[in-house]
């Protein structure tokens, strides 16, 4: 017994150790935004259902430089300030291509030019998952992100409220809103996500822990045949780890004989909809969204690796 929890403790401290301070960087840069981005601006690039909505969304999950796990407390913020479920959930689905260090370590496993190739398909899948989330949306078959009439006067109330807190802000000097105002963001932030944070990683330590590894190393070598790819989808999703570790490990996999549509699954799958981001999801959008989020974007993400292994 004594053993089987040392394995679960050092499997959590290992995952922990890896995206700590990625959910550190995206509470803060939260903080910022909520201190320094007015919701106007935010309603103006975020707040619609429309392509060039999900466009932005698109790009900045792209070069925003966090991870997924560092994601996930911005898609929160983009969310409260009234962003569309569609384009939220489109930054939080580009996120696993965040930052130029990820394209750098990958195509030192699979080259640049197959980088850029792996690079143009996921922000193409981002993008028509988001138009996908926008039409049902759209005909409220799933949360929406701006509330409907019957809380139009509330929440009028709630953005002038927030625009003359913003107002007011404005007018005190930048060292007191930096170091007073953004960490009191940051401690608002942890207690509204955190614990979705927690419950995904408590869960994954408890499969990191008790699933060999070994078993993912020996499924996955299938070259370019397609059940590997389908094989890579689950175990992207209950191994917890951020968004350099993915690479590492599909760049690893794909050293040994994986198909290049295992590489890109395991990193779409793995940091967009593994199980700490679905439990923010179902947290804060409900059931039914985080359904219509992982199935479009599996469905997708599996259609696009098959397209892969077929170009490749």
């Amino acid at each position: 017994m004594q053993n089987l929890l040392f394995t679960y403790l050092t499997s959590f401290w290992d995952i922990f150790k890896n995206v700590w301070y990625w959910m550190l960087i995206g509470m803060l840069i939260s903080a910022f935004v909520r201190e320094f981005v007015p919701v106007k601006k935010m309603l103006e690039y975020f707040g619609g259902n429309d392509w060039k909505s999900l466009g932005r969304a698109t790009i900045s999950g792209l070069f925003v430089s966090v991870c997924s796990c560092g994601a996930v407390p911005i898609a929160s913020t983009l969310r409260e300030r009234g962003a569309s479920t569609a384009s939220t959930l489109t930054f939080l689905l580009a996120s696993p291509w965040a930052g130029f260090i990820h394209l750098f370590i990958l195509s030192s496993f699979i080259g640049i030019k197959y980088t850029l190739l792996l690079f143009v398909i996921a922000l193409a899948v981002a993008f028509i998952s988001g138009l996908a989330l926008a039409r049902l949306e759209n005909k409220n078959k799933i949360t929406p992100g701006i509330p409907r009439k019957h809380k139009d006067h509330e929440d009028h109330k709630c953005v002038e409220c927030a625009q003359l807190e913003e107002a007011k802000r404005g007018g005190e000097p930048l060292k007191r809103r930096i170091i007073y105002n953004v960490p009191k963001h940051l401690w608002g932030i942890f207690i509204d996500v955190g614990k979705y944070m927690f419950i995904g990683l408590f869960t994954a330590a408890a499969l990191k822990a008790f699933i060999p590894v070994g078993l993912v190393t020996q499924y996955l070598g299938g070259g370019k045949k397609f059940l590997p790819v389908l094989i890579a989808v689950p175990i992207s999703t209950i191994i917890e780890l951020s968004g350099e570790g993915f690479i590492l490990l599909a760049g690893q996999l794909y050293e040994m004989g994986a198909s290049l549509g295992v590489v890109f699954t395991m990193v779409m799958v793995g940091v967009s909809t593994d199980l700490t981001e679905i439990s923010m999801i179902i947290g804060k959008f409900g059931k039914r969204t985080a359904l219509a989020y992982a199935s479009i974007s599996l469905v997708l993400v599996i259609g696009a690796a098959m397209l892969i292994n077929s170009l490749v």
